[in-house]
């Protein structure tokens, strides 16, 4: 007996939870995923985000065409010299002053990641801060930066020397001090019902970071709202509106991008 591809999937591809969505799609347009027994569905989820400007949209197509009869995937990023990714590093570095380089990634937590290595390899020490109910990623040291359990104890133990403080209080600002290679913090905190930071606090954040800063101490800001597809080691989501004059301050951070 042939089995379908609803069973073929259950039996052979590792599913992300319990109860997977399972949906079976064959084809996807605009905001619609259409199925294979014609079913159609409003994609409020787009990707997680990645496919924010709606599926197979002209633009896109006509992009990723062009590139495919170039050359596909050749190497790691940061070893050929390969136009759109210098040319798009360019176009970055004159978006966010004072960034001046930019390391490619393929997802959120592996800039999470990069961001965790650089700060501690940079400044010397292993002292790391961040904040409760906030989402980083699901690899090791991204899941370290998290406080809940539901997320972490299947995996502990996790990275030493990280410390969870509560978003909004002001004392435990004192903690950051010169052992500190990072602080993380979630401007929109996922696990919170996507509740923002106070803004007085970030202020006071950034003030402490750099009272307590020797060689590079580095803040590192992440908004979530989605993991996107391709993510760099530069700065991650930041709201433009509400944070945008705090932009030349912010030193190093995780951004995850469309491309």
């Amino acid at each position: 007996m042939q089995l379908s591809l609803r069973q073929l999937f259950l039996r052979h591809q590792a599913q992300t939870s319990p109860a997977p969505m399972a949906l079976e799609v064959v084809s996807a347009e605009g905001i619609y995923l259409y199925g294979a027994n014609e079913e159609q569905w409003m994609d409020m989820i787009s990707g997680i985000s990645v496919s924010n400007v709606g599926h197979r949209h002209p633009h896109v197509l006509k992009a990723i065409n062009e590139q495919l009869e170039k050359y596909m995937h050749l190497m790691v990023y940061g070893e050929y010299i390969l136009s759109p990714q210098v040319l798009l590093a360019q176009k970055l570095v004159g978006i966010f002053p004072p960034l001046d380089s930019v390391y490619f990634v393929n997802s959120g937590t592996e800039a999470i990641e990069g961001a965790i290595k650089l700060s501690r390899r940079v400044t010397g020490r292993s002292k790391i801060f961040s904040f409760k109910d906030a989402y980083h990623g699901s690899t090791t040291g991204a899941l370290s930066l998290m406080s809940s359990d539901y997320f972490t104890s299947p995996f502990e133990p996790l990275l030493p020397h990280v410390h969870h403080l509560n978003p909004g209080d002001f004392s435990v600002l004192e903690f950051i001090d010169h052992d500190t290679a990072a602080v993380f913090v979630e401007i929109i905190r996922g696990e919170a019902g996507a509740e923002p930071v106070d803004s007085e606090f970030l202020q006071a954040l950034r003030l402490r970071c750099t009272e307590t800063e020797h060689s590079s101490l580095r803040m590192k800001f992440k908004q979530v709202l989605e993991e996107q597809e391709i993510s760099l080691l530069a700065w991650e989501k930041e709201s433009f509106l509400t944070y945008l004059s705090w932009r030349r301050e912010w030193e190093a951070g995780c951004r995850s991008v469309l491309l």
